[in-house]
């Protein structure tokens, strides 16, 4: 935890990779807010959140993603002497006119081009490479950046430079790493995500119980988490 505590502190540029778990979702939206809290700059990679999770945040667009997309044409696959672009309310078009050569499906790659992070982290992960095969041609700018892995599975493959693989759930591991990197007074928006991950981890606190989960779930209502609200929207 102390090696976590020291990367994050010496990262400003970050990424949080999760897996579509809902715990992990909520764990991982509870250390977006608190990153951004601390003045990091902050990305999520995430298709799109289920829906019964909107409640936990305005929009996908509040949530950092990639905005710099490449479309790419091999030079010795086609030389284009001209290009312009039609935008409609329906799609955009690219436009075309060859110089000489012809243009395939397979030779046009498609990728993001970003600045490499100082750090990624991974919740709910259990084996980067194989989870993430089909995205990381299109994120080649998050290859060889350090990771810290959190995960509470043992089937974990331990592909971090860090792996924290606990026995407890998501929610309790993100957060001790949030009070761990001076979130002492949790806010509202990131204890309603951890509240909501306490919920799933004990199905609506009727399994895997502890003192430590109810002393956690009494913290987070009192800094602003409405349990209603939670129920309410992911029954």
């Amino acid at each position: 935890m102390q090696e976590t505590k020291q990367i994050i502190n010496d990262s400003k540029n970050i990424y949080l990779i999760t897996s579509q778990e809902p715990e992990a979702i909520t764990s991982t939206l509870a250390l977006f807010y608190t990153l951004k809290d601390l003045g990091k700059n902050v990305n999520l990679l995430i298709d799109s959140l289920p829906e019964k999770l909107n409640f936990l945040a305005p929009s996908l667009d509040f949530i950092s993603y990639p905005k710099n997309f490449v479309i790419s044409i091999p030079k010795n696959v086609a030389d284009i002497s001209q290009i312009y672009y039609e935008k409609n309310n329906d799609a955009l078009k690219i436009h075309l006119t060859l110089e000489n050569g012809n243009i395939k499906k397979d030779n046009i790659a498609f990728y993001f081009a970003e600045t490499k992070p100082d750090l990624i982290i991974t919740i709910g992960i259990k084996d980067y490479q194989k989870e993430l095969s089909e995205k990381l041609n299109s994120f080649g700018f998050l290859l060889d950046s350090p990771i810290v892995d959190i995960d509470n599975s043992q089937d974990n493959k331990k592909f971090g430079k860090i792996n924290l693989i606990g026995g407890q759930s998501l929610t309790e591991i993100i957060f001790t790493i949030m009070k761990a990197n001076g979130a002492d007074i949790i806010k509202k928006e990131p204890a309603t995500c951890l509240l909501s991950g306490i919920v799933f981890y004990t199905e609506n606190f009727k399994n895997k119980l502890s003192a430590e989960i109810f002393q956690m779930a009494s913290d987070l209502m009192k800094a602003g988490a409405d349990l209603k609200v939670i129920t309410d929207n992911i029954k």
